[in-house]
């Protein structure tokens, strides 16, 4: 038995809406949860409620412990089911027997968690770096044997060599309409676009630095060879106020004024 979802019901005085599972004939309702440290009476009679509801038999229930230390090992939460006896179920009596439980997770989900616990403890590894690119490039590898190996099965099915396995092929079919849709064209096109933006950032990164520096070193030689007076550079044509920049003189030739 698996739990793939839940959703809240509001319950005050222990009776429950049932409204709310006439509105989800899609799903098939397997029990209830709860908050607590242990089962009390009032939850048995919420269990029995339920267990004319669900039409799983019997039907679990889930608690959670919100108490639980954070340097405790176990999980937060048990699993119970009514207790039998004499061939009947006791919830009534509050009667419940715990179930083991055990939390599983995807291919992907694992590949994620363990890289990002793995980063998260070789923070102060001088070569975390180089820790990281590996276990990256493991995980990669890894997917891509996967990949490999669903592509083959896929094939040879397709050929008639092997035995069609509809809930694989569906599991497949599943995990492709997952997948982002990109047409090829429209993916050309964003990469360029891309490409040229990240090019011209780093022009003109390295245009601003190469004026920075002519800016410096312009600086660098008025500090070293500064003019000797403004008479001096009134003489030769020269005005230190204007930059060093040539000017004509007074005198104005090739022209008449009344």
């Amino acid at each position: 038995m698996s739990i793939v979802n839940s959703f809240e019901l509001p319950s005050s005085d222990g009776s429950i809406d049932e409204g709310f599972f006439r509105t989800r004939r899609d799903q098939s309702v397997i029990g209830w949860y709860t908050v607590g440290n242990k089962p009390t009476a009032a939850d048995s009679a919420v269990h029995a409620h339920v267990s004319e509801l669900v039409d799983a038999s019997p039907s679990i229930f889930l608690l959670f412990n919100p108490d639980i230390q954070d340097d405790a090992k176990q999980l937060p939460f048990a699993v119970f089911e009514s207790a039998l006896t004499d061939g009947t179920e006791a919830d009534k009596a509050g009667k419940f027997v715990q179930l083991e439980v055990g939390v599983e997770a995807g291919e992907a989900e694992r590949i994620a968690v363990d890289d990002v616990a793995n980063e998260s403890a070789s923070d102060s590894d001088p070569s975390g770096q180089i820790a990281s690119l590996s276990r990256q490039r493991n995980a990669i590898a890894m997917l891509h044997d996967r990949v490999r190996v669903i592509q083959q099965y896929v094939s040879a099915v397709v050929a008639g060599i092997a035995p069609a396995d509809h809930e694989i092929l569906r599991q497949c079919a599943a995990l492709v309409a997952t997948l982002p849709v990109m047409d090829g064209s429209e993916f050309n096109k964003e990469l360029r676009t891309e490409y040229n933006d990240t090019q011209m950032v780093s022009y003109l990164t390295t245009l601003l630095g190469q004026l920075n520096t002519l800016s410096s070193v312009t600086d660098k030689h008025w500090a070293l060879h500064p003019p000797q007076s403004e008479d001096m550079g009134m003489k030769h044509g020269l005005n230190p106020k204007m930059g060093g920049q040539l000017f004509g003189s007074g005198r104005r030739r090739g022209t008449s004024r009344r």
